[in-house]
């Protein structure tokens, strides 16, 4: 089967717009060796970016997506059964990504995947 890949981008807007809880490398390895797929998180933080009450703060505009603060999970795996079940523990655990552009970089599939469990599992907003 081919490789189903997909990036998961959370932004910290906040508890009711970011993940559920903080995004740690551990407990990824443990959802990535329970169901077999591979998962990797990069931090990216926009150099214009500030803290203001416990919110980053940051000018987005004219800014590419790919510089703006944000946590990046990606997830690949060519067994889909795999796959879906490392989805659905990411986003029990920290909630559906909240942004329109929350799978941009990710194959038709994966993108296709994410939408269809975040509908399930949490809401797609």
């Amino acid at each position: 089967m081919e490789e189903i890949m997909t990036k998961m981008r959370w932004y910290p807007m906040g508890p009711a717009s970011g993940p559920f809880e903080p995004i740690l490398k551990n407990d990824l390895d443990k959802i990535a060796e329970v169901n077999g797929a591979i998962i990797s998180v990069e931090e990216i933080v926009n150099k214009n970016s500030r803290e203001v009450g416990g919110v980053t703060i940051e000018e987005t505009m004219g800014v590419s997506l790919e510089d703006i603060t944000q946590t990046v999970v990606t997830v690949s795996s060519r067994d889909e059964g795999g796959f879906r079940q490392a989805i659905r523990a990411l986003i029990n655990k920290y909630g559906s990504p909240r942004s329109t552009y929350a799978t941009w970089g990710s194959n038709e599939r994966g993108k296709w995947i994410v939408g269809e469990l975040c509908d399930e599992e949490d809401g797609w907003s």
